[in-house]
């Protein structure tokens, strides 16, 4: 039979929004159109930012397994329940249901699916009254939790986990299909350590046929950036730092231990880099699925019936986010305290939003699971943060020696709304911050891995932010990217020679003999960025020995310091 239970009235507002981009990745073409990347930089100059583009699809691998059998956390789990947070999802909700149902051998209650809760928060009218009404509830004896006023998506999903009965709870947000074996996939990879989380592969869902469209590559593996953003990554490990949203699974002995999600967040945004890093600094682990597949529905402007039907604030994603830095960050919360949004919200002090800064909360499930700091977190994935370019030996500015004048980013700190910006050669400590663009504009570090080594680095990155260098525009500026860590989808720049003592050198677009050098364009003339301020045209040139550049004021940024303090201090953690 199915349960229909009422809740209270917790808050009288829906909240969403999920504020992470993992989305700029942006699949970096190394040829652009001649005028794509300067006419929006323009418009930056002037004032205001565009609207965020859709994210590069990460690659899903099949990763020989890595050996994690550590004495007391295999086990044998053998039920699975799936929690369903649903607010004004409708038909889809009713469709999620006989999907996921229909997806277990046996159905609700036959043997392996438990149970499906469903957690209907503030729909309006009710789901029940049209969809999963009581004649559909005896087909499918799913579990109803009714909030008359919606919590949000944190607070939904923990009401659903707590009436789980399942070995292992999985959540799925309310517009998906499972594909294939997905369960067994879950149930195999989280037998290994029940400290383990699980997330499948996502792909796309059409929602007329309520099936997969494409399987493709899919979405899968992410990485937590300074200010608690996310982004996709290219990697062969299984393993991946941080969840990219609400698809996982996890087993209910570590969902207890670990305390599920922080009651003193709200809506929606921000619980995926607590629980990620709950569970990494604490003795469990994150996996991706790559043979688990699950479709899922994207919201489409141009498609009404995406549409959200509940409030969203971004406000709460960005606060949120804070409370996860303030209670995993360690020192590191100085970094993220440099970026706008955390500045926003007050992570340390003033602000523009009610922050609730205590996070003692946490104290308990540290000392009891004796958590890791967060550098530990770093080294873990050293691929990804040292080898990257995230934690840069140096930063230092690029200056052009003819001019004199430096290599500048017209764009703002940390994450590129619009996914790409440009660079352009202005005078060397020019008061950036008036210009409404990143005030360390100037300074620049090696960034991506070299995809021949495996190693640091490959590409040139803007300090502070995710951009990396493209390529000239016909403009005179340089056209700049999202980074891609893997060194695959940006181009290599390099200075030629460095030998690491900021001697003159070129600096060098692509590889080998096909490599072409930065030079300021003599005959080009002056590039105008704004209505009083102009630069010189750059372009590439053959390496003959013209364009010198000189690496200038290098210093070793806090990241890089409090990484290397932090293995000083914590010598036995750091160890293969």
């Amino acid at each position: 039979m199915a349960k229909a239970k009422a809740k209270g009235k917790p808050k009288a507002e829906a909240k969403a929004g999920e504020g992470g981009s993992g989305g700029n990745g942006g699949s970096a073409k190394w040829l652009l159109a001649a005028g794509a990347i300067l006419v929006p930089v323009l418009g930056l100059l002037a004032g205001g930012f565009g609207q965020e583009v859709p994210g590069r699809e990460a690659k899903a691998e099949t990763p020989k397994a890595e050996a994690t059998a550590q004495e007391g956390l295999s086990w044998n789990p053998k039920t699975l329940s799936v929690v369903l947070p649903c607010a004004g999802e409708g038909l889809f909700a009713k469709k999620t249901v006989i999907s996921v149902a229909k997806s277990v051998p046996g159905g609700i209650g036959g043997g392996i699916l438990e149970e499906i809760i469903v957690v209907d928060d503030g729909s309006t009218p009710p789901l029940s009254q049209d969809f999963l009404t009581e004649k559909f509830r005896k087909k499918y004896p799913l579990t109803l939790v009714r909030h008359e006023e919606a919590i949000g998506l944190m607070g939904a999903k923990s009401a659903g986990a707590a009436e789980a009965r399942g070995d292992v709870i999985v959540f799925f947000d309310c517009h998906v299909a499972p594909q294939d074996d997905w369960y067994r996939q879950f149930l195999d990879s989280v037998a290994q350590n029940y400290r383990r989380i699980v997330m499948p592969v996502i792909t796309n869902l059409d929602i007329d046929t309520w099936k997969e469209t494409e399987r493709n590559q899919g979405l899968a593996k992410c990485y937590l950036t300074w200010d608690a953003d996310f982004k996709w990554v290219e990697s062969a490990s299984p393993f991946m730092p941080v969840l990219s949203g609400g698809l996982l699974g996890i087993s209910r002995r570590w969902w207890n231990e670990t305390g599920g999600y922080d009651d003193g967040m709200s809506g929606w945004g921000g619980e995926n880099v607590d629980q990620s890093l709950r569970s990494w600094l604490c003795g469990g682990e994150i996996v991706s699925l790559s043979n688990a597949y699950v479709a899922h529905m994207w919201r489409k402007p141009e498609d009404p019936r995406t549409k959200k039907n509940y409030a969203e604030s971004a406000l709460d994603s960005m606060k949120n986010k804070a409370r996860a830095v303030l209670a995993w960050y360690d020192e590191y919360r100085e970094k993220a305290a440099e970026y706008p949004a955390m500045q926003y919200v007050g992570l340390l002090e003033g602000g523009k939003a009610d922050l609730n800064r205590d996070v003692s909360n946490f104290d308990e499930v540290k000392e009891r699971l004796h958590c890791k700091p967060f550098a530990w977190f770093l080294w873990r994935f050293r691929d990804i943060y040292v080898e990257g370019g995230l934690v840069p030996r140096e930063v230092f500015k690029l200056r052009e020696v003819k001019t004199g004048k430096c290599l500048t980013f017209l764009g703002p700190m940390g994450t590129h709304p619009r996914g790409q910006a440009a660079a352009a050669l202005l005078p060397c400590d020019m008061p950036l911050a008036n210009m409404r663009i990143h005030p360390e504009g100037q300074k620049w570090h090696a960034r991506n891995r070299d995809p021949s080594s495996g190693k640091c680095c490959s590409s040139i990155g803007s300090w502070n932010t995710d951009q990396c260098l493209l390529q000239p525009t016909q403009e005179g500026s340089v056209s700049t990217v999202v980074c891609d860590v893997s060194g695959r989808q940006v181009p290599p720049w390099r200075l030629l020679p460095d030998d690491g003592s900021g001697a003159k050198a070129q600096l060098a677009f692509g590889s080998g003999n096909q490599a072409k050098c930065l030079i300021v364009d003599k005959k080009g003339g002056m590039m105008q960025l704004g209505p009083s301020l102009e630069a010189p045209k750059l372009k590439l040139a053959a390496c003959k020995g013209t364009g010198r550049w000189e690496k200038v004021g290098a210093e070793e940024p806090m990241e890089t310091r409090l990484y290397r303090e932090a293995q000083e201090k914590h010598a036995a953690l750091f160890t293969v």
